[in-house]
């Protein structure tokens, strides 16, 4: 035999002369010892070429371990010869002393993982993709990593590890000498399909917001590794978001009967941008050019992933991002009969060309969009009952998804169809059933607050759909896009009802967005990552995951989220409805909205807010009793404080400025927003804030982010 044959005949050999000397000399005693005395009982062992999983999976493994107790964890190919001197093993992945030992057992199931011990071994296994090691963690198709989360669920369940914020100061990692474990066999699979907040990805172009492109680069990685350890991505590519952008483009002029009807007789989009056209739903053409496109697909999908995915059987009809717009005597008879169209002079025929071009000129786009679709940035001279809700066209939409699927099963008996629930079709249709085989994307309507109004509403017709015969449900809201930089935590309702959509039909989820504001939006985004894998595991056992990482600090930590939870509870849709129309952006658009989410702060947060919230954390070092780390983590939460405080007081410059239009008022804002700027850049290491997209938004009404202009003399 050659020498690496000779390598794995000892190894197995000693394996199980390990596991036979075990189970007759130490059966009253632990089955696996893990550390003594600060001393490394056991190796960490990878199959002899691993996998860019496996890989990533010894580099977390001994990372934790590492620090756990404070030692140097081994990690040794499977053919190494220092496999043999260990008795207690770790093996990663698909090994051939798994193999051996009869494991996995059973074949594994998508994304399932095993936590096992067999002697004084122990496996950590799962279902992966063959990937490279750059790839662990990437959002694309079918991605599934579960050895590595066979990884972290020993290191959470069996030693208490725990990740609260992105950045190694987030890590609650409890420090032991010692550690043995009885016997372990645990499996278990992700609960949900697809696990994933939108907006994740790496910006390309101008690092707005930090100091450079690798500060940048550092903040979007230490967050991809976060989220990463708590199993965000999917087993299944989902196929969705808007799936008719193109179309203008190659249909307008050979197809105009594929477009909306508008109000005024035409098919085109509702103005110049293509964005703003939504599709006639009940032509057939639709129906056959939908699934033509889907079929051509289905080649080039298959070679991408390297073999047949599920995501090639669902045939994606989810709408632009726009309110449904066809007046089309066919589209109109689809709809139930309901009082708001009657109301809405959209639907009841008051809109013509004349009506659209003033309105676009005193309120843009934003009044164009208010005419038919759902939005609760209104204007206080709208009227709320013939515009606060749009006329409802889910039953249309119901018959459209129902008759796309009808013309995919020509093609695909099992074909699927996934669309959207969304905008002015996103409540429940009352008269049309829906077909199993269509998956409905739900898209709350809610940017902010999210209270118990918006709870209720939700339920309501997350369960109109699921009454009318919806199976499957894909919970993606906006209501994530909502809180900028500034302290914010709605997240015990939202807990809530994430729960309620997992004991009815959602198998998959996708936030809009990540927004990035760890500690400022900690308690929120930080219980929701988590039950992106633990759907009923409750907004107060978070919060207890968080609390524990301020130690003896706890009580003062509970005093200031407790505050921010009751401060973000007393905003009611009239409060931010008035802060928003007196805070009008780009002439036109009113603030608050998440595309400029600073325009508002100066309303909302008085000048008394961020002192007494500071004086609470005052107190929390003291209790901390000198424990470097938890004082570290009270300056996370101060951090993030100051930011926010740093922003508002920019705002209220601006607008000053804006009033009198003074050299003296300019100075000062730009005074202001240096010192912002400035807070940022010693801050951005610590992973407090996305500072790219708190700058995207403020860019928006008017600071100047990345102009270096002669206009900065005035600082």
């Amino acid at each position: 035999m050659n020498r690496k044959t000779f390598r794995f005949f000892i190894g197995s050999v000693a394996f199980a002369a390990g596991a036979c000397f075990f189970a007759s000399c130490n059966s009253a005693g632990p089955v696996f010892e893990l550390a003594k005395d600060g001393v490394p009982c056991a190796v960490i062992v990878t199959p002899e070429k691993p996998n860019g999983v496996e890989k990533y999976a010894a580099e977390e493994l001994k990372y934790h371990l590492d620090k756990a107790f404070g030692a140097e964890f081994k990690v040794v190919g499977e053919d190494n010869a220092d496999v043999s001197n260990t008795v207690y093993r770790i093996y990663l992945g698909a090994t051939k002393a798994a193999a051996t030992a009869g494991l996995p057992g059973r074949p594994f199931e998508e994304e399932e993982h095993l936590v096992k011990t067999v002697g004084p071994s122990l496996f950590l296994m799962g279902e992966d993709n063959n990937m490279k090691y750059e790839e662990v963690g990437r959002q694309g198709l079918s991605r599934r990593c579960a050895t590595l989360y066979a990884v972290y669920d020993f290191l959470e369940t069996e030693l208490g590890v725990k990740w609260i914020w992105p950045g190694e100061l987030g890590e609650v990692i409890p420090k032991r000498r010692s550690f043995s474990v009885a016997a372990i066999d645990r499996r278990a699979s992700e609960p949900l399909i697809s696990r994933k907040w939108h907006g994740t990805g790496k910006p390309t172009g101008k690092a707005l917001g930090f100091s450079t492109p690798e500060a940048m680069a550092r903040f979007y990685d230490a967050q991809r590794r976060f989220l990463i350890r708590h199993r965000y991505g999917h087993r299944r590519y989902i196929v969705t978001g808007h799936s008719f952008t193109e179309w203008w483009k190659r249909f307008g002029k050979s197809h105009p009967e594929y477009f909306n009807l508008l109000s005024t007789g035409e098919r085109k989009p509702l103005y110049d941008n293509a964005r703003g056209v939504t599709m006639c739903v009940s032509e057939p053409g639709v129906w056959k050019q939908k699934v033509a496109d889907w079929k051509d697909s289905l080649t080039w999908i298959r070679k991408r992933v390297g073999g047949p995915n599920e995501c090639t059987e669902w045939v994606n009809c989810c709408e632009n991002d726009y309110a449904g717009l066809c007046t089309c005597a066919k589209c109109r008879s689809w709809d139930a009969p309901d009082p708001r169209f009657a109301l809405n002079d959209y639907w009841s025929g008051k809109v013509d060309k004349k009506y659209l071009a003033a309105l676009h000129k005193v309120e843009g786009n934003y009044g164009l969009d208010r005419v038919c679709g759902d939005t609760r940035w209104v204007l206080p001279k709208v009227d709320p009952v013939k515009e606060r809700f749009a006329a409802p066209l889910s039953d249309r939409y119901a018959k459209f998804y129902n008759a796309v699927l009808a013309e995919a099963r020509k093609v695909k008996p099992d074909a699927r169809v996934i669309g959207y629930a969304y905008d002015n079709y996103v409540e429940a249709p009352k008269e049309t059933r829906v077909d199993p085989g269509v998956v409905i994307e739900f898209v709350s309507r809610s940017y902010f607050p999210y209270d118990k109004t918006e709870s209720e509403w939700f339920r309501k017709h997350w369960m109109g759909w699921r009454k009318a015969g919806v199976k499957d449900m894909v919970h993606r809201p906006n209501f994530m896009l909502a809180g900028g930089n500034y302290p914010i935590d709605n997240g015990r309702l939202i807990l809530d009802d994430f729960a309620f959509a997992y004991t009815n039909g959602m198998i998959a989820c996708g936030f809009d967005s990540l927004r990035g504001s760890w500690s400022c939006h900690l308690m929120m985004d930080y219980a929701l990552t988590r039950a992106f894998r633990d759907p009923l595991r409750g907004y107060e056992k978070a919060r207890e995951d968080i609390l524990s990482a301020f130690g003896s600090a706890g009580k003062a930590g509970a005093r200031y989220f407790d505050e921010v939870e009751a401060f973000s509870a007393s905003w009611t849709e009239e409060k931010v409805r008035a802060a928003s129309t007196k805070n009008i952006t780009g002439g036109r658009t009113p603030g608050g909205s998440f595309p400029n989410t600073p325009a508002i702060l100066g309303e909302f947060y008085d000048d008394r807010f961020f002192p007494r919230m500071q004086k609470i954390l005052d107190e929390a070092p003291a209790a901390a009793k000198g424990d470097a780390t938890v004082i570290a983590r009270i300056e996370y939460l101060r951090k993030g404080l100051r930011d926010a405080e740093l922003t508002r007081n920019c705002r209220i410059a601006q607008k000053r400025y804006d009033a009198e239009k003074t050299d003296t008022a300019k100075k000062a804002f730009y005074r202001s927003f240096r010192e912002l700027v400035e807070y940022r850049k010693s801050v951005e290491g610590d992973f407090i804030c996305n500072f790219h997209k708190a700058a995207r938004s403020e860019s928006r009404i008017g600071w100047p982010h990345g102009k270096l202009n002669k206009e900065y003399e005035v600082w």
